[in-house]
């Protein structure tokens, strides 16, 4: 898991939720982090919000890609 350093920092709900693709009924899901989120990792691990952002967003579509 060192491979996805900001997806062990995350609680269960934001686990869920990063993995998410579907809605009800099939509709897609759009991953949108809460500023609140993003300001908590940027302060724990010293990188800025829109790297905090785009690594997020790195481990999103690896762990999506590693769970089909």
């Amino acid at each position: 898991m060192n491979e996805f350093p900001l997806y062990r920092r995350l609680s269960t709900r934001s686990r869920r939720a990063i993995v998410r693709t579907n809605k009800r009924y099939g509709h897609p899901y759009t991953y949108n982090p809460r500023g609140n989120l993003l300001r908590r990792l940027s302060r724990e691990t010293g990188m800025t919000l829109e790297q905090v952002y785009s690594q997020l967003m790195r481990e999103r579509s690896e762990l999506i890609r590693t769970r089909r």
